[in-house]
């Protein structure tokens, strides 16, 4: 199994994606703290085929492999890490209105390969996060459609999305009784607030309120009740992409410091030469490399059809933790000017600190792990 993806193809596409990561984001990034996103940019991933990996040919995409995501997800974090999630968002968006009917596939799937269309993923609410089977959010059968009633939070694109698979429950309580319901984020009853937080700008993270909104009966995204599945299957191997993006923006951190360290000068050398820089490196370099071939084992197993979720939640706790220690560290190493708004580890180190907790924070990775290795008669929870 080639954990590294170094066929011909996958070398091509890294080398595409990033020239266009380091040559048109990079020197951008900044302005986004405080600028919109520009549709403009998007529409140019969607006009690289990023987005459209994993939709099928006939509505805009090139149905391509999860390692391909993943070299995609990696090589875009290396020009800004935020952006990587058009990636991950849209190929989740991908696999579930895979499953609603033909209309719907073709209204959105088109839109989102070319980035026209931003479908968001709102499955936490205020007060449910990990413990995702216990949302409240409802979505009720009223004659030929369904009225939705509740609130989502922490939704990536809630500032800017266009649509967005909520789910609902539409059943009894529990896992079985949530089912997916694509809402257009224009219908009567949908309001928004967008947080203000440390990171993640591009992702205009925030919370969605639906109050009475009426959405049409084929709307529904798969068979009643099969919501949570939906969820958990794209979490596995969001995972990987989560992970590969965050040593994405760490390794070009850690590219960064190498260069600056052949040539800052101290007591007559450079300190690539001081063994108290050179080994730090080293091991940071190590250890993002090991992470890495985790993440694209798990791409592998899912492009094989074979369970992951085990690896899944290694490389999402592995991942982000391990690139977060070398982005400080190449903040350190920089000195004073490393601290500086004028360089980029302080925004890349609190954007990755970010996906330290999303999609599943370091505890609720270890309990998933621990759960796999145990069974699940010792698990604290099921």
């Amino acid at each position: 199994m080639d954990f590294a993806q170094t066929s011909d193809e996958n070398e091509l596409l890294r080398a595409t994606v990033r020239s266009f990561a380091l040559t048109r984001l990079l020197p951008e990034m900044p302005r986004w703290r405080t600028e919109p996103f520009p549709r403009e940019l998007i529409r140019e991933l969607g006009d690289m085929g990023l987005l459209g990996i994993k939709i099928p040919e006939e509505y805009g995409g090139s149905d391509g492999t999860y390692a391909s995501l993943g070299i995609a997800a990696e090589e875009i974090s290396r020009g800004d890490f935020n952006v990587s999630a058009f990636v991950q968002l849209s190929t989740i968006a991908a696999m579930l209105l895979s499953r609603g009917d033909q209309t719907l596939r073709a209204r959105w799937l088109p839109a989102v390969a070319s980035g026209e269309a931003i479908v968001a993923f709102a499955l936490t609410e205020p007060g449910v996060g990990s413990d995702a089977a216990s949302l409240t959010t409802t979505a009720r059968p009223d004659g030929d459609g369904f009225v939705v009633n509740g609130e989502k939070a922490s939704i990536t694109f809630a500032g800017s999305a266009d649509a967005c698979v909520v789910f609902a429950r539409t059943g009894g309580p529990g896992a079985r009784g949530i089912s997916m319901i694509l809402v257009p984020l224009d219908a009567p009853g949908v309001s928004r607030r967008v947080y203000k937080g440390a990171g993640g700008h591009v992702t205009q993270r925030g919370s969605l309120f639906f109050d009475d909104v009426r959405v049409p009966a084929d709307h529904q995204i798969g068979a009643e009740g099969t919501g949570f599945i939906g969820a958990m299957e794209a979490f596995d191997f969001n995972r990987a992409l989560i992970a590969l993006g965050c040593i994405g923006a760490a390794s070009q951190s850690l590219d960064e410091t190498i260069e600056y360290a052949k040539t800052r000068m101290t007591f007559g050398k450079p300190i690539a030469t001081r063994e108290g820089v050179a080994f730090q490196v080293a091991e940071h370099l190590a250890l993002l490399h090991a992470s890495r071939l985790l993440a694209y084992e798990v791409l592998a197993l899912a492009d094989a059809g074979r369970p992951h979720t085990t690896e899944a939640a290694m490389c999402k706790w592995l991942g982000p933790k391990q690139s977060v220690d070398a982005i400080h560290a190449c903040m350190l190493l920089h000195g004073w000017s490393g601290y500086g708004t004028d360089m980029p580890f302080e925004q890349r180190m609190l954007d990755v600190i970010g996906l330290e907790v999303g999609d599943g924070t370091p505890e609720i990775m270890k309990a998933v792990i621990a759960r796999e290795a145990f069974g699940r008669e010792f698990t604290s929870y099921k």
